[in-house]
């Protein structure tokens, strides 16, 4: 097997131009030694053989170096003519390539006018197949094959060389492939077609039509690549040296339509759809190994077409982009491009509606300008998440660009199963931040959420995305906040606001702290951050504060018993992950100060009693507890600490070996003592679980 890339065209090219030569040589002799020389050398052997040597040949498309031409004619009537050319090195510029010991040997030249000849060809010792050369004063052919591999080269006096190739392996290409893309790594694949390359003078141009099959390609970071990629390819391409004045420019012009195989360029993976696609790419060299396209297209009809231009690094890395695509079906464009880019922020099963199109800019510090324009479209996150229904209107932003206004509405949506009613945003684009132009205001809950504020900085250079907002909420019905977020039956409403949220990093930090009014007293949540908000595993962080909280509507709403008085309380440190606690320290106390009824129900007392393990002291036996419904109360107080799955139990105060959760007061007077002081957390929740269902608690 030919090892060596294109062995075969650079042969036939060097034998093409030295045929003629050798035919001259077998005028009489005019040395007496074989030698290499600047000029031909030319040496006779008993008249029969001569030898022409050549140090070197430069014919603008064929670089040779150590060339040697043997011919042998004949005795008349006896032994036939043979041919040999042998060639340290071989260059052809316009496909970068350069080849090493090439050997070809004609036993049986059939004639020399016109020349005819077909031997045997070597390439670095190994057998590389079959060469015919057919030379006249008008044209020039040369045919090689190996197999199911074949080549055929004609060249007439004044056309360029027009090549036909037959299943040539593209690694045989890949010095020509890597002096376009430094970066890129060739694989499996063969390539077929027709090419034209010009046979002199300084600039280079070849006019390809071809049949790739099979291609693979990568980068040696992993991060484009390609794989059983087919398709018919044209390419035009041109190469002028570099002057005094001018550097070395290179044009390239490529147009076909993919019909099989995959593609990965980080993050979008697309397995070719059977219907194919079109791609073209017009481009320019430029220093430092860089190049200018001056012209991409990329036509998915059932998907999206978009075309732009693009400066890219000397490894493929993208340095400048824009892009204008459409898209007719948004669901067919998330199946077929989005996945890997979708999945890694977690939503690998979001499910998009509608159609779309827009247009971006990027540079080296990032997005630059951004433009989108929605159509009767959606988005489900069957996790139920959030969904958004008949989205219509555009969006614009600049980073650099003169202010511009757009309107982006919808027609329902919902956040973790609430339902949000019809609204719109109203943008303005100036100084590269997209801000609201004026609050918005929806109903949700039998209420409304306001949003006072909302700025948008996309990431630029070491700088990440920034978002940032004002909100409040306005009589939200925690009936049915309750009800869709699966808590207890809470009643009553809330309201609250929250002066600044910050999105950065992949995670919302609350400047200013939250504050609602909740069972008619307070509640404050300070330090609240959540990271990977629709991410794996969301993680939340916070200090809460309750102030005055209605112990009657609280309890009703847990079905934990009964117990009137106000509440104050709050929980330290407290860390959710994926909306799981797993460290908290709680203390909750009844407000001392509080005048009104303090009653504590015979059912809130079991539950609490059992929660801390504990008995009822004080001398008050069961039977006498199942007597009367409510007993009249001092104090209630109690704590946990949660550490790797453990809640440490806390009172009032010290009680003997255990700790005061209830301090009675009056007659009936009942006391409640945790003896219990490590519960392990899911069976103390399992436990609460059981309590809100009207179960009986036991610890063990």
């Amino acid at each position: 097997m030919l090892t060596p890339r294109l062995a075969f065209s650079g042969l036939a090219l060097l034998g093409a131009g030295l045929l003629p030569l050798s035919v001259a040589a077998a005028a009489p002799p005019v040395a007496t030694a074989e030698r290499v020389s600047p000029g031909p050398a030319v040496v006779a052997d008993s008249g029969r053989r001569v030898r022409v040597g050549i140090e070197r040949i430069d014919a603008g498309a064929l670089r040779a170096e150590g060339v040697a031409v043997q011919f042998e004619s004949g005795t008349a009537g006896a032994d036939p003519m043979s041919l040999r050319i042998d060639a340290a090195r071989v260059e052809l510029p316009a496909a970068a390539l350069a080849l090493d010991r090439l050997e070809w040997a004609c036993e049986r030249l059939q004639s020399l006018q016109p020349l005819v000849c077909e031997g045997s060809l070597r390439v670095a010792g190994r057998p590389a197949g079959v060469l015919a050369v057919d030379v006249s004063a008008a044209r020039t052919g040369l045919r090689w094959a190996q197999g199911r591999r074949a080549l055929a080269v004609d060249k007439d006096p004044d056309s360029p060389w027009r090549i036909a190739a037959q299943r040539i392996p593209l690694v045989w290409l890949e010095d020509f492939v890597t002096s376009l893309w430094a970066g890129g790594r060739v694989g499996e694949g063969t390539v077929g077609g027709r090419l034209s390359i010009p046979g002199g003078g300084a600039a280079t141009r070849i006019d390809a039509d071809l049949r790739l099959e099979g291609i693979g390609f990568d980068t040696p970071d992993g991060l484009v690549a390609g794989a059983g990629l087919a398709m018919p390819l044209r390419v035009r391409y041109q190469s002028t040296p570099a002057t005094a004045t001018a550097p070395e420019r290179t044009r390239l012009r490529l147009e076909g339509r993919l019909t099989a195989g995959e593609l990965l360029v980080t993050p979008i993976y697309l397995a070719v759809p059977a219907a194919g696609l079109e791609v073209a790419v017009d481009a320019e060299s430029q220093p430092g190994g860089r190049w200018r396209l001056t012209r991409w297209l990329w036509n998915d009809a059932t998907a999206i077409r978009a075309a732009g231009d693009a400066t890219l690094a000397a490894d493929g890395r993208v340095l400048a982009l824009s892009a204008r695509a459409t898209s007719p079906d948004l669901a067919e464009l998330r199946t077929r491009y989005l996945d890997g880019v979708l999945a890694p922020a977690g939503f690998g099963d979001l499910r998009l509606a509608g159609r779309g199109g827009g247009a971006v800019a990027f540079d080296a510090e990032g997005l630059s300008a951004m433009e989108i324009d929605l159509v009767d479209t959606g988005a489900v996150d069957p996790q139920g998440r959030f969904s958004l229904v008949g989205v219509n209107g555009d969006l614009r932003w600049s980073r650099d660009g003169a202010a511009a206004d757009s309107r982006l509405g919808w027609q329902a949506a919902a956040l973790y199963g609430i339902g949000v009613e019809a609204g719109a945003f109203a943008f303005r684009s100036e100084s590269g931040v997209l801000a609201l132009r004026e609050p918005l205001r929806v109903g949700t809950l039998g209420g409304h959420l306001r949003l006072d504020r909302l700025t948008w900085r996309p990431p630029r250079g070491a700088t990440p995305l920034r978002i940032e907002m004002g909100l409040a909420l306005e009589a939200l019905d925690l009936g049915s906040l309750s009800q869709r977020l699966g808590w207890p039956d809470f009643e009553g409403t809330l309201e609250g606001t929250l002066p600044n949220a910050l999105y950065q990093n992949n995670r919302v930090t609350f400047e200013g702290g939250l504050a609602m009014a909740l069972f008619g007293g307070q509640v404050r949540i300070d330090d609240l951050a959540l990271e990977r908000p629709f991410g794996v595993a969301p993680s939340l962080a916070a200090d809460l504060r309750f102030q005055d909280i209605d112990l009657a509507p609280l309890t009703r709403a847990f079905g934990f018993g009964e117990i009137t008085g106000r509440l104050d309380g709050r929980i330290r440190d407290l860390r959710l992950v994926d909306w799981t606690p797993v460290a908290f320290d709680a203390r909750l106390l009844t407000d001392r100060t509080f005048d009104g009824r303090r009653r504590i129900s015979q059912r809130a007392v079991q539950d609490i009693s059992d929660l801390g393990g504990s008995g009822l002291i004080a001398g008050l036996q069961a039977r006498l507890l199942r007597a009367f419904d409510d007993f009249g109360y001092n104090r209630i107080g109690i704590g946990c600490v949660l550490r790797d799955n453990v809640c440490a139990m806390t009172g009032l105060r010290r009680r003997g070996a255990g700790y005061l959760i209830v301090e009675g007061r009056g007659l009936p007077r009942i006391e409640v003592v945790g003896f219990r002081r490590e519960v392990d957390w899911p069976t103390l929740v399992a436990r609460l679980r059981d309590a809100t269902e009207g179960d009986t608690l036991r610890i063990e």
